[in-house]
């Protein structure tokens, strides 16, 4: 999961690291200081375990010090020597307090600049089968990597990177197929929506999770055209666009509608050949990947829970952490409050999981911002579209007659001056209805007269048809925006 990060510490005198004897060992033991004033002359610099400490003077005063930490949080949980295995949430919140404890940093002040997450792939072909097959992210292409393409490629954007690589190969072991998908941000701004600020906010699984969408709309983006398809069975035509297509620049000419055209052209060839479809083979595999690293119950044992307080603290089920109480209570996710502690009831409630307005089956793999099945995962998807689409096209046509024939609605709401007593009635044109909010929510029940209204209990009155709880709430605020 979370990677390369890039901090800067404040609210922590120098002289709490150049004398950390860990530091000194591994570099602050060269510094240059003035022993006249105490000043640091030079800037220094101490690795430790894949991180990397720095101490630099400051320009604008010279009693203060400008104090950074980056590197690899997964390598440092490795003592420094790879990254290529499994890193879950839970241990990314133990690397966290271990840094606070042993370098006395405050994780709720200590300010990202930089991030890198992603996911381990532990495939059963080749991962350069996947790397061949990689063209283009939207318009952009992915060059290679060191300019080596059997290490992998990377596609630079304004605001962040996608590097596609073989993970077993640059580690060393190319006998294991690890396909590392990851997800650079080079400016935090790419993920403020996600109000991940400080080092602590990587603790909490409910602003970490979201990360995943931009992991899967990577992969939805991406162009793959597999180097190995059957082309006898395409026509010359085919042919001669599915060899335009492996070319970046083809794409860089398109603008959006007809990349979106040209992709659907691509599927339909590439279903021909019957070729592997590496796009949605993938995006199941981070989902999963993921789910796995974000929900890993009974991992921790003991773990140091960081400021205010250093002492050792049980953890039975997953890792608790005080500091990001007022963040968590947002959430929907079902959370249980104990001795001014917050711990999520399951480790299922830190995966956020969405479900098809229509059908109710799950859609996680699909674009963040949907709302219905995808087609490429349910050939009934357009069940589900056109079902949801036909209501609303009813409910709009029904208020529109109702707006142009000037029906009459009798609206039975709550007595808003003492709700204890009975409910009242008005009747009002269909082009009267201005409902504010508050009114609105004491809507109890809404009739349309087919009529001009008469007394009640006449017979040549036609039945209205009678709306009641939401319907009628959607109805009478729906006419309202009309009238608007």
């Amino acid at each position: 999961m979370i990677d390369f990060v890039n901090l800067s510490i404040h609210n922590l005198l120098p002289s709490k690291w150049l004398d950390n004897p860990i530091l000194r060992e591994y570099g602050f033991d060269n510094i240059v200081v003035n022993e006249g004033t105490g000043e640091i002359k030079s800037r220094c610099n101490a690795e430790y375990k894949g991180l990397t400490f720095k101490v630099i003077p400051s320009a604008k005063s010279v009693d203060e010090c400008i104090k950074i930490l980056s590197g690899s949080l997964h390598k440092y949980f490795n003592g420094g020597e790879h990254n290529y295995n499994r890193f879950t949430h839970n241990n990314c919140v133990r690397i966290v307090n271990e840094l606070a404890k042993k370098f006395d940093i405050d994780p709720t002040k200590t300010v990202l600049h930089g991030l890198e997450f992603g996911v381990n792939l532990y495939l059963p072909y080749s991962p350069q089968r996947v790397i061949k097959s990689v063209v283009v992210h939207g318009n952009k292409p992915y060059e290679a990597i060191n300019k080596n393409r059997r290490n992998g490629v990377v596609c630079v954007r304004n605001n962040y990177e996608i590097k596609i690589y073989d993970k077993g190969f640059v580690s060393g072991q190319p006998q294991r197929n690890i396909l590392r998908i990851e997800y650079k941000v080079l400016k935090m701004v790419d993920i403020e929506c996600f109000k991940i600020t400080f080092l602590s906010d990587l603790c909490d699984p409910l602003k970490v999770n979201p990360l995943l969408g931009l992991l899967t709309d990577t992969l939805e983006n991406t162009v793959f055209i597999p180097y190995d398809i059957d082309l006898t069975v395409l026509s010359d035509r085919e042919k001669l666009k599915i060899q335009s297509m492996r070319i970046p620049s083809f794409w860089k000419e398109l603008n959006k509608q007809n990349r979106v055209y040209n992709k659907i052209v691509l599927d339909r060839i590439l279903k021909k050949c019957k070729a592997f479809d590496y796009q949605n083979d993938l995006k199941n595999k981070v989902f999963a990947e993921w789910k796995r690293c974000i929900n890993v119950p009974n991992e921790a044992s003991k773990i140091v829970t960081f400021l205010p307080s250093f002492n050792e603290k049980e953890a039975i089920e997953i890792v608790t952490f005080s500091p990001l109480e007022y963040q968590v209570k947002r959430s929907q996710t079902p959370i249980e409050i104990e001795n001014g502690k917050i711990e999520l009831k399951s480790t299922s409630a830190t995966v956020n999981e969405r479900v098809c307005k229509t059908c109710g089956k799950p859609i996680n793999q699909n674009r963040v911002n949907s709302w219905f099945c995808s087609i490429k995962f349910n050939p009934l998807a357009k069940r589900c579209r056109n079902k949801d689409s036909n209501k609303r096209r009813t409910f709009k046509a029904q208020i529109m007659k109702a707006k142009e024939t000037e029906k009459y609605i009798r609206v039975t709401y709550k007595n808003l001056d003492d709700p204890t007593q009975q409910t009242e009635t008005v009747t009002l044109k269909s082009s009267e209805i201005a409902v504010s909010r508050g009114w609105l929510n004491t809507i109890v029940k809404i009739e349309i007269l087919h009529d001009e209204p008469k007394l009640y209990g006449c017979p040549n009155e036609p039945t209205p048809e009678i709306l009641t709880g939401v319907d009628a709430k959607n109805y009478a605020s729906k006419l309202n925006r009309e009238n608007k």
